[in-house]
């Protein structure tokens, strides 16, 4: 009798998975890859949508930049130097010498109102 109900078990212990636990398992992992579908089409139109912001203020800025009595605020103190390689200037033997080239510009800001951005640009003397 022990012997038949111990048949009985291992028969129940090796069939396996059922229909219905392959079903549900192939249904909770589709319906995960439908989330993960969901959340990268809305986090890459959020980026579309901040990206067309940031042209808008952009050009916001452009237009009211290069006006005629645009108000360009003076920075002080600033100056433009251009550092050349020391390491791609030396040549055979040769030392090299640190070289600055001065610029003769003027650092200037300007900020905008509507579009809240401030831009900096350089104005030469020859300019």
């Amino acid at each position: 009798m022990i012997r038949y109900f111990m048949n009985k078990v291992k028969k129940i212990n090796n069939q396996g998975s059922t229909m219905v636990e392959v079903l549900v398992g192939f249904t909770i992992l589709v319906f995960v890859l439908v989330e993960c579908m969901v959340h990268i089409v809305g986090v890459s139109s959020e980026m579309v949508e901040k990206s067309v912001d940031m042209q808008n203020d952009r050009m916001t800025v452009n237009r009211e930049m290069y006006q005629k009595d645009a108000n360009y605020i003076d920075i002080d103190g600033a100056k433009a130097v251009i550092l050349l390689d020391e390491e791609k200037t030396n040549v055979s033997a040769n030392q090299a010498k640190p070289v600055q080239i001065v610029l003769s510009a003027e650092l200037k800001k300007f900020y905008s109102d509507t579009a809240g951005l401030s831009i900096y640009k350089l104005f030469f003397k020859d300019e």
